[in-house]
């Protein structure tokens, strides 16, 4: 009888409440991969699963309330969390059970991706579930992680998007603060910034402070679940005891290893995940 290894440390639990996107691009096939690629225990309650793939979007079926409820109740009453995120939430009544349950369990490191703006900047959901977001779901967050049409429309009510300026970055911490007067003051981190000379910038907004994480933009469409894949190593770092502000440059670093092993990749038709495994 082969005997039990007792090296190692037992793996933090992180949970991943968003998605299910049945290419394992997006969502959360995404989160898992990477909490697994970062040495957690990924673990998953869905909310929606969707038909899309590399070229288009054709539906999705919403799990109910009640269901999601059930879900929750059997991993935290159980496992616990570590940390949690989530992700593809998309109607009131399941931001309102979630959030009632994350305070329920007490649960610590939570860490919000507004999942609110499509693949082609059009607002995804009614006026009601955004208000759900900000009200319910952002005072318990540690971090937010919208990307920049997410902050215009939470913000201004628009998608139009902008590259890194002086002028965004003060519109940035505005939202910041304007998050923060909420309650909870949850720090706020941007994808995707798009800098003067090409590169690419990921931002952590913090108490009016702006640190920039910066990186070369790779010649790929393979980007996929980039946002997902970084809140999720946000996530799972922040279950290990690694602070925010590291934690965001590991997450930002990782995420940016992922594009350029998974650039050559032509899974579908169209454009592909990233490498989780070059993640960790």
């Amino acid at each position: 009888m082969k005997q039990i290894k007792t090296t190692g440390e037992e793996p933090k639990k992180v949970l991943t409440i968003g998605g299910w996107d049945p290419c394992g691009s997006f969502g959360m096939g995404a989160d898992i991969k990477t909490i697994q690629a970062l040495g957690g225990h990924g673990m998953g309650v869905m909310t929606v699963v969707t038909a899309q793939n590399s070229l288009g979007w054709y539906g999705a079926e919403f799990m109910s309330a009640e269901f999601v409820a059930q879900q929750l109740d059997a991993v935290l009453s159980d496992y616990g969390a570590d940390a949690v995120k989530t992700g593809f939430l998309g109607r009131v009544d399941l931001i309102e059970t979630i959030s009632s349950k994350l305070i329920e369990y007490n649960v610590a490191n939570i860490v919000i991706d507004p999942v609110i703006v499509n693949a082609k900047g059009m607002a995804m959901f009614p006026q009601e579930v955004i208000d759900a977001y900000v009200e319910q779901l952002f005072p318990l967050a540690v971090a937010i992680t919208p990307n920049l049409r997410e902050i215009n429309l939470l913000l201004n009510g628009s998608t139009d998007r902008w590259t890194l300026t002086d002028e965004s970055l003060e519109t940035v911490i505005a939202f910041q603060k304007r998050v923060a007067a909420l309650g909870g003051d949850p720090a706020v981190i941007v994808k995707g910034l798009a800098q003067p000379d090409g590169r690419l910038a990921d931002g952590l907004v913090m108490d009016e402070a702006v640190q920039l994480c910066q990186h070369d933009k790779v010649d790929t469409q393979n980007v996929s679940g980039t946002g997902d894949s970084l809140s999720a190593a946000i996530c799972c770092f922040l279950a290990q005891g690694i602070s925010l502000k590291e934690a965001f440059v590991k997450a930002s670093l990782g995420i940016s290893d992922a594009i350029l092993a998974g650039g050559h990749w032509q899974l579908g038709q169209g454009p592909g995940p990233i490498d989780h495994t070059s993640i960790g």
